[in-house]
């Protein structure tokens, strides 16, 4: 489904302390996804995105505190199966993802030009999601064709 993962990010999204785990201490039960976000936060990754010819890269720029979240507070995992990137928010504690988006890019969009088969060029795009709760992975990710 995905031709190559283009970019890890590690975000650390929160500085709240955990405690220890004992060694024979029970297994916490998963908890719902909901409750791995503050949504009176969003965080904003940005990144620039380069190609052309030669192929294409990303480079990390920043992660931006952003106001209360204003998407849904529900529909965290895209299932739409839409837009030519993806990207998911992995918890880094326990490796599940708990948000996800497809999405179209402005490069995406250049690639379809004729200036891309000749050119090198730069777009400075950004993720927003909820502010997760603890630290998290970035997965971002293009679509093949199939």
């Amino acid at each position: 489904m995905f031709r190559r993962s283009l970019a890890a990010f590690a975000v650390c999204a929160s500085c709240a302390q955990t405690a220890p785990v004992a060694p024979n201490a029970p297994i916490a039960p998963i908890a719902p996804i909901a409750l791995a976000f503050d949504f009176t936060r969003t965080l904003r990754v940005d990144y620039f995105h380069t190609g052309g010819p030669d192929g294409e890269s990303l480079k990390f720029d920043a992660a931006i505190a952003e106001a209360a979240w204003s998407g849904s507070q529900t529909q965290l995992i895209d299932t739409t199966n839409l837009g030519k990137y993806f990207f998911e928010v992995i918890d880094s504690s326990s490796n599940r993802v708990i948000y996800s988006r497809g999405f179209a890019s402005i490069y995406g969009e250049w690639e379809t030009t004729p200036e891309f088969r000749t050119e090198n060029r730069t777009f400075h795009e950004s993720l927003r999601f909820p502010w997760p709760a603890g630290p998290v992975r970035i997965a971002l990710k293009k679509r093949d064709r199939q």
